[in-house]
């Protein structure tokens, strides 16, 4: 008895990855920061002289402030830079064991394993591991949110219900786009108690998006005073919306820098081409498409800019929506197979097989779902709420694949919940005729 015990236990079980991790960080460790580390650190940096953004007009806000906050200790200590990847390591791992208990709860102990088994060899998420980026810690996040937001529905604990507020509105300042999210859904559910006051659940859940909210204020009152705009979050979303809304023919939403050199590097997910003059032929096409629009955009810099950026865009969309439209489905495969890029011959990448299974699971259940939807859970529910308003969102900008998987943890609870019911939820296809 014992010895069962002991393999239930998720810090035991699911050890294994955390030494699978530690020797991912090892191996692709680099101590020369490239790309979105340098500006983690960047800001990072700033809050230890005392301030996040430059001040007007070179205000950056590129991303919220939930990991540099996470890095401060790391960088105050002068720690070597591969400590924070170590500790990514062990937010990877926790993620998978939290994920797990959430489950437990609503699936047998097999389906638990398999599933969290299935998040573990998520390998298209190793590489952020073994760098300064925020996704390990945002994981952790959503898988310790989803477990207290369990414990909140299933026991009425008021502490984690608090830890579920906190957790939700912390993952917002890491990521965000889940700004949106609460606030959507802190409208939705208030109406939805309005029209039945005595649902706890109902109750339970404003307070959760209230918490969460409540944890942004401090930085939301902070980048008021530094824009003047309410509710501002960051000044990357209109860079996002503008490759989004591309018009251009061979151009499918693909983010780009204002170099148009992005994608140059990315040789294990296509064959690049090379122009006379050794400049990729894809920065050439797209310079030629944008150049004229970014000559106005580089005359300002900050909240301007950010704000030229979503003028061009929405324009775009106005003058364009079936182009949009189009860019939209192509995201939706660069969300979960990313590609296709800017102008690239791709070719096949080891990760659409793991979100090819995905993929399906997720239309199955999808399906499953909307015809026994009476039958769902209330927490099952308001963890697909969360999941889908992230995945619209990031449907309509510019998006990567590492910006889908920070969900997978709850699409996977809601995953092996179906699966584990599947006697009680089931695809029911009326046959008229007779074989008689």
């Amino acid at each position: 008895m014992k010895s069962i015990k002991l393999t239930r236990n998720p810090y035991l079980l699911f050890l294994p990855f955390l030494i699978l991790y530690i020797v991912v960080v090892l191996l692709l460790n680099n101590d020369v920061l490239e790309g979105d580390e340098q500006g983690y650190i960047f800001f990072t940096n700033n809050l230890l002289h005392g301030y996040y953004s430059p001040p007007e007009p070179n205000i950056d806000l590129w991303w919220g402030p939930g990991y540099p906050i996470l890095l401060v200790p790391f960088l105050f200590f002068k720690l070597p830079l591969i400590s924070i990847t170590l500790a990514n390591a062990i937010f990877q791992y926790l993620s998978i064991v939290f994920l797990f208990k959430a489950m437990m709860y609503f699936v047998k102990f097999q389906n638990a394993v398999i599933f969290s088994l299935f998040w573990a060899f998520c390998y298209s998420s190793y590489p952020t591991i073994a760098t300064i980026y925020a996704e390990s810690f945002a994981l952790f996040l959503i898988s310790l949110f989803l477990y207290s937001v369990i414990r909140t529905f299933l026991t009425g604990s008021n502490k984690h219900l608090y830890l579920a507020g906190f957790l939700l509105g912390y993952l917002t300042l890491t990521k965000v786009l889940f700004g949106y999210v609460i606030f959507i859904l802190f409208i939705g559910f208030i109406l939805l108690w309005l029209t039945n006051r005595n649902n706890k659940n109902y109750r339970r859940s404003i307070l959760i998006m209230a918490l969460a909210i409540l944890t942004t204020i401090p930085y939301l009152f902070y980048t008021y005073n530094l824009t003047g705009r309410m509710l501002y979050w960051g000044n990357s979303g209109g860079t996002s919306l503008y490759w989004m809304t591309s018009p251009y023919e061979n151009e499918n939403g693909a983010w780009e820098s204002e170099t148009f050199r992005a994608n140059e590097k990315k040789g294990d997910t296509y064959i690049s081409m090379q122009g006379d003059t050794g400049t990729n032929i894809s920065t050439q096409l797209l310079k030629l498409n944008h150049q004229k629009d970014y000559e106005e955009i580089l005359k300002y810099n900050g909240v301007q800019k950010d704000d030229v950026y979503k003028k061009i865009a929405l324009n775009n969309i106005k003058t364009h929506p079936v182009k949009y439209l189009k860019n939209i489905t192509a995201n939706l495969s660069r969300v979960f197979f990313s590609f296709p890029n800017n102008f690239m011959f791709e070719h096949t990448i080891l990760k659409i097989w793991y979100f090819a299974v995905l993929f399906t699971l997720m239309l199955f259940c999808f399906i499953s779902s909307v015809v026994n939807w009476r039958k769902i859970p209330y927490t099952v529910g308001f963890v697909l709420a969360i999941a889908f308003l992230y995945l619209a969102g990031i449907s309509l900008l510019s998006a990567v694949n590492r910006y889908f998987i920070v969900i997978l943890p709850l699409l996977l609870f809601w995953i092996a919940y179906v699966i584990d019911k599947l006697g009680t939820l089931k695809i029911r296809f009326d046959d008229d005729t007779n074989p008689d």
